[in-house]
């Protein structure tokens, strides 16, 4: 005779989930452990089915004895051969339903694998995005950092040109001040030709000494936003005189030293 018993299926989809992604280990614990006491419960009513089996081959032969004693080897044969029929085919279904458990659960672990993925990345990609979007933030302020490192670099070369060109003034003139003195005493014994000719020579210093100072003036005061103006504007808090006054309502932030305006003061210049 057949066994039909139905094997239950383990736990659905929702079970899995109430243990959440990190409890793979406990639920499968449970599942093993409800395997087996399936298989127990399936045991226990299979050994009763064969005893009740048993018990009614048993009594049909104590009839069937009262009638026909040489037919007793032939049951006893019969029943034997049954009960092997029936271990057998409960061995046959039992490795079947082993195996079809053995599938749900590999199945039900790749689900749990697959929602356990996409719950990560969903929380990845959020983070993902910010860690870009901070990335782009600080190549650019790289970039303004670069261009800002170019400019100072650039003042510098202008200053050490100025310097270098303002240091050649001042060796020409100390020059011609050295060959003023040694001229100085032949002044005053060549009468007043020579008195002329020094003071020619005194005023061509002195105007130069006052181009060589306007020109320094002139450079110092440009504007740095026109190149054109004198600086009449005092940025503050950095206090750097750069700017005219009709620059002074488009810069945001010093042309010096790039330090955010927060206020700017008209410079009296006298």
């Amino acid at each position: 005779m057949a066994i039909r018993a139905r094997f239950p299926y383990c736990g659905g989809s929702q079970d899995l989930m109430d243990y959440g992604c990190g409890g793979l280990n406990q639920y499968f614990n449970v599942q093993q452990q409800k395997q087996q006491q399936q298989q127990c419960n399936m045991h226990q009513l299979l050994n009763y089915q064969l005893q009740r089996n048993h018990n009614l081959l048993f009594d049909n032969t104590l009839v069937s004895a009262s009638k026909n004693n040489t037919s007793n080897h032939l049951s006893m044969d019969t029943m034997a051969s049954y009960d092997e029929k029936q271990r057998q085919e409960i061995d046959h279904y039992i490795r079947l339903q082993n195996e079809r458990l053995r599938l749900v659960l590999r199945e039900q672990k790749r689900q749990q694998l697959s929602l356990l993925l996409k719950k990560v990345e969903s929380k990845a990609l959020p983070i993902l995005k910010q860690k870009d979007e901070e990335i782009a933030r600080a190549a650019k302020r790289t970039v303004e950092l670069e261009d800002f490192l170019k400019r100072l670099e650039f003042e510098n070369q202008t200053w050490q040109r100025m310097a270098q060109e303002n240091e050649a003034k001042v060796t020409s003139l100390n020059n011609k001040i050295e060959q003023l003195r040694e001229n100085a005493s032949g002044c005053f014994n060549n009468g007043a030709e020579d008195a002329e000719s020094c003071c020619d020579v005194i005023g061509e210093v002195e105007g130069f000494l006052d181009d060589a100072d306007n020109t320094a003036r002139k450079m110092v005061m440009v504007c740095r936003g026109c190149n054109s103006r004198n600086s009449c504007i005092l940025f503050l808090p950095c206090r750097h005189l750069c700017s005219c006054k009709a620059c002074d309502a488009c810069l945001d932030a010093c042309p010096v030293c790039q330090t955010p305006k927060k206020a700017s003061i008209e410079a009296l210049m006298v």
